[in-house]
């Protein structure tokens, strides 16, 4: 029997086919691999089995990891400590206005974005009060036309703003960062109609047995929106406010003495917007971890300290804002290698408990993709259009 042997053009032909074939298998194992990458690198978190939702999309999974804080259960449960033990170290004078205010704040203890809609009354209102405001002409219902928060970061030297940021109906700044100067008003301007401090500094700037309070940067007219990040500085609160008008509505004092304060009031965030403020931001940090990591969102514990992890002062000035302005400048948040931490200090470390990336995450969908935000998407509530200036 004769062997039958192969001509050269058949051959190659045979090659040629194995080739394109190899080539195909290929591309297509490279498109999968590069597919799962992008997928990995943009979407929300990892999901319960590992594995990456779409971008763009709210994670359901990390919502609910979200809605874990240690943090504000340790605050809570020491508050509720010193209700029990009467809260001793008061000052007899400002006890009573401390133990109430107190103990309306853990009363008030739950999660509720409906609160968005109620930031008008519970922050403009008792503004507008102290401002000659009324019911019956129809300011105390209505938002602020615009609003400018200003942040501290050292960013803002690089820039000229000033004018800009005192062109909003209301400026709000930051835990007595300075301003009006001539040294620093070209770049973050000279008004101020609302000093947004924590409660950190505020028990700082107070001599609470002395009943001194120097927390007022700005002037006694200029009201303080403070967040308790610590229950007994209901102290130094009920110190600060001892000659304000901030207790007439709820009947801390009487209506002749409300008349004759003349410092502006200091207003707790309501507990309902602390507690909204710590999941957005811990969101949108599980969203990051996993992504940039590519771990399950579960670990996130594991590179963070859950007992001292908080959102920022900037960052819960913004969400007030959005609550009762209708329009939002922001202005002094980000960071940059040869600017400060802050402006006004030789600060260039951040601190720990915060994660400012994932901060500058939200705010960035704040301005561009405000449907997007967990939690609020079922609210009801129409966030107002916000601009970033750099």
């Amino acid at each position: 029997m004769k062997r039958r042997h192969w001509s050269y053009p058949s051959c190659e032909l045979i090659l040629l086919v194995a080739v394109v074939f190899m080539l195909l298998v290929v591309r297509c194992s490279l498109r999968h691999s590069g597919n799962g990458e992008k997928t990995a690198s943009l979407a929300g978190a990892a999901a319960p089995d590992g594995g990456a939702g779409r971008s763009g999309d709210v994670d359901e999974r990390l919502m609910e990891l979200a809605a874990v804080d240690p943090a504000a259960s340790a605050v809570l449960q020491a508050a509720k400590k010193l209700l029990e033990g009467n809260l001793a170290r008061a000052p007899g004078e400002h006890r009573d206005v401390a133990l109430r205010g107190l103990r309306e704040w853990v009363e008030k203890q739950r999660f509720d974005p409906g609160v968005m809609s109620e930031l008008v009354g519970l922050v403009k209102r008792p503004i507008d009060r102290y401002h000659g405001g009324t019911d019956d002409d129809g300011s105390e219902g209505r938002r602020y036309a615009s609003c400018s928060v200003v942040g501290n970061s050292g960013i803002l030297l690089a820039s000229e703003h000033g004018k800009l940021i005192d062109g909003h109906e209301l400026v709000i700044r930051l835990n007595n960062a300075p301003a009006g100067n001539g040294l620093y008003a070209r770049h973050v301007g000279t008004r101020t109609g609302l000093a947004f401090l924590n409660s950190n500094v505020l028990s700082q700037c107070t001599a609470a047995r002395r009943s001194i309070c120097f927390c007022r940067a700005y002037g006694e007219g200029v009201p303080i929106l403070t967040y308790m990040c610590n229950a007994a500085h209901f102290v130094e609160h009920a110190v600060c406010n001892a000659n304000s008008s901030s207790f007439l509505g709820a009947g801390f004092v009487s209506a002749a003495a409300a008349a004759a304060a003349i410092a502006a009031p200091v207003i707790v965030t309501d507990p309902r917007l602390d507690a909204l403020c710590a999941r957005l931001v811990k969101y949108y940090s599980l969203r990051r971890f996993a992504r940039e990591t590519g771990r399950p969102a579960e670990e996130w514990s594991q590179q963070n300290d859950e007992g001292m992890f908080h959102y920022s002062s900037g960052m819960q000035a913004v969400v007030a804002a959005a609550g009762v302005c209708d329009r939002v400048s922001v202005f002094g948040f980000g960071k940059d290698a040869a600017a400060r931490h802050h402006y006004h200090t030789l600060q260039r470390r951040e601190l720990d408990l915060h994660d400012y990336e994932a901060e500058y995450e939200f705010y960035r969908d704040l301005e561009s993709r405000p449907e997007a935000i967990p939690f609020l998407h079922d609210s009801g509530f129409q966030l107002p259009p916000v601009t970033l200036y750099r």
